[in-house]
């Protein structure tokens, strides 16, 4: 009975320690809740866009985004709000793949090159997106997303503007919190 409480006592203290050993050494899992992003590459020709996005289930975020477009020497401009809903299907909202879909208000003035006319619109727009994000580093602090989609503009006067915008994030980074 001693030989096997001397055998038996130590072995499930070593037991326990060696479970314990891997919950201890274990990274606890960071979650961030809001990011705020831009594309640095578009800002510095004059197209730019800025996005709140915010993680309201484990699978889901809403946001608003904004953008400025000038073309032809600020003669055509492109300025839009949206609001938008992600999902992401791996259940970790923020992270890796997403789709959804866009609400927003836009508008564009176009100058016409033969009479110099400038004509303006307004519209409303529906759209989807499918993208992926990363959030990186030890804190996951450092965002980084990628995506592209198509928006339906409604409503507007405008004769000659193709009514199906494309969306593209061509790569957004910024900051998580």
């Amino acid at each position: 009975m001693r030989l096997l409480r001397s055998i038996i006592f130590p072995c499930l203290i070593l037991a326990i320690l060696a479970a314990a050993v891997p919950a201890a050494g274990q990274d606890t899992e960071v979650t961030r809740k809001t990011v705020i992003s831009t594309n640095p590459i578009t800002d510095m020709f004059t197209w730019y866009n800025g996005e709140l996005e915010i993680r309201v289930a484990t699978t889901s975020t809403v946001g608003i985004s904004g953008t400025y477009v000038s073309l032809d020497d600020d003669s055509d401009t492109y300025v839009s709000t949206q609001g938008f809903y992600r999902y992401y299907p791996q259940g970790k909202a923020l992270e890796g793949f997403f789709f959804g879909g866009r609400l927003g208000y836009y508008r564009v003035e176009v100058k016409s090159n033969i009479n110099d006319e400038e004509e303006s619109g307004d519209f409303f727009g529906l759209g989807i997106d499918i993208g992926y994000s990363w959030l990186l580093g030890a804190e996951k602090r450092f965002y980084v997303g990628l995506g592209i989609g198509a928006v339906r503009l409604f409503g507007g006067d405008l004769e000659d503007v193709t009514l199906t915008l494309p969306t593209i994030r061509l790569i957004n980074v910024g900051v998580a919190f």
